[in-house]
């Protein structure tokens, strides 16, 4: 269903989520109000960094004593991040009709940081909603920390190739105009900069809002054990049970196989089959796994479940410290070659004379 904005006669704006323009309409001449136009509206939608920057500003209003409608409310009109501002309007006119905060944030929301939406307990009590927002500001700066190191990994390799790629378009310059092809390579050279400094926006860009934990977990294993498991342990924390948690662990998840493997662990459980017939071998490595064993005697998962998320852990932080090394090379790999074609065309001409 889409969004829409609705301006009332005297300059106020509010926006509704609804199923077609028309019902949206009908909803409001129920309630008395003619005078109105309404459009579609397509909000911005937070990603994994501006929602952690509005649990952040969340948490430190109810620190101050504001009520969550009070805390909205506040952000909706005074909030020095734009995007925030707007899309806490729309959440506070979907909370005023009694809709559930944590469905209506979820449509505000992109696709892939949507189910940390479901993380917050906005029902409960204020400690309740405290303790779940910092639950969950710990799990969103988790991914953020493993795509801002990548970030960092790639800042100098990066102005390598840039200023390689500067150096070719100078060297090109240089040239005598008689030179066969002069323009022609020259423009060739201008649009590879051009296109690569676009990959280059893309991917910082990409990356600061933490988008690289899509790509990881689309090609990494490890990756997503390691996001399962601290998923587990965060959400458990809450006081959910083991299964409850399996249930909702889909929702995290892109890659079809882990999602399928979820599912298959939560309904072998709840049909009352054994944890060591029910989890995937791979989920509980080394000592989990005699941990594992051992729940089946005293019903004790804990243990299992910590062990496991510090092996996933320590496995992850290998991995990624591995392709902080990697990408660097392969990107100063590529600014040799840059480097390398410039030196090539500057000095061919001496090659000839020889």
């Amino acid at each position: 269903m889409p969004w829409y904005k609705i301006k009332h006669s005297n300059g106020k704006i509010d926006y509704c989520y609804g199923s077609s323009e028309d019902a949206v309409i009908f909803d409001l001449l129920k309630l008395g109000t003619w005078q109105i136009s309404i459009v579609e509206w397509k909000p911005k939608k937070l990603d994994y960094q501006s929602l952690k920057t509005f649990y952040d500003e969340l948490l430190n209003a109810l620190h101050s004593g504001l009520q969550l409608n009070q805390a909205i409310s506040h952000f909706a009109l005074s909030s020095p991040h734009p995007i925030i501002s707007i899309n806490c309007q729309a959440l506070l006119t979907e909370l005023e009709k009694g809709r559930l905060f944590n469905d209506t944030l979820s449509k505000l929301t992109s696709h892939s940081a949507a189910p940390y939406c479901q993380l917050l307990n906005a029902q409960g009590s204020r400690e309740d909603c405290e303790k779940s927002l910092t639950i969950s500001i710990l799990q969103l700066k988790s991914l953020l920390d493993w795509s801002h190191r990548l970030l960092k990994a790639l800042t100098y390799p990066f102005c390598i190739i840039q200023i390689a790629l500067m150096i070719l378009i100078a060297n090109r310059v240089m040239q005598h105009t008689a030179v066969e092809h002069y323009y022609f390579m020259l423009i060739s050279n201008i649009s590879l900069y051009l296109t690569c400094s676009a990959v280059q926006l893309v991917i910082i860009n990409s990356l600061y809002k933490g988008y690289a934990c899509s790509w990881l977990e689309k090609y990494s294993q490890n990756f997503r054990l390691t996001k399962l498991f601290s998923l587990l342990n965060t959400t458990r924390q809450t006081g959910v049970t083991l299964q409850e948690a399996l249930k909702h662990m889909p929702t995290y998840f892109q890659h079809e196989v882990t999602k399928e493997q979820i599912f298959q662990v939560y309904y072998t459980l709840q049909l009352g089959q054994s944890y060591t017939s029910s989890f995937p071998s791979i989920w509980f490595p080394n000592e989990a796994e005699i941990a594992l064993n051992s729940a089946e005697k005293d019903g004790n998962i804990e243990r299992a479940l910590t062990l496991a998320t510090k092996e996933h852990e320590k496995r992850w932080q290998k991995n990624i410290a591995l392709l902080e090394k990697l990408i660097p090379a392969i990107c100063l790999f590529i600014a040799g070659g840059f480097v390398a074609s410039a030196l090539i065309s500057l000095y061919a001409p001496l090659l000839e004379i020889h």
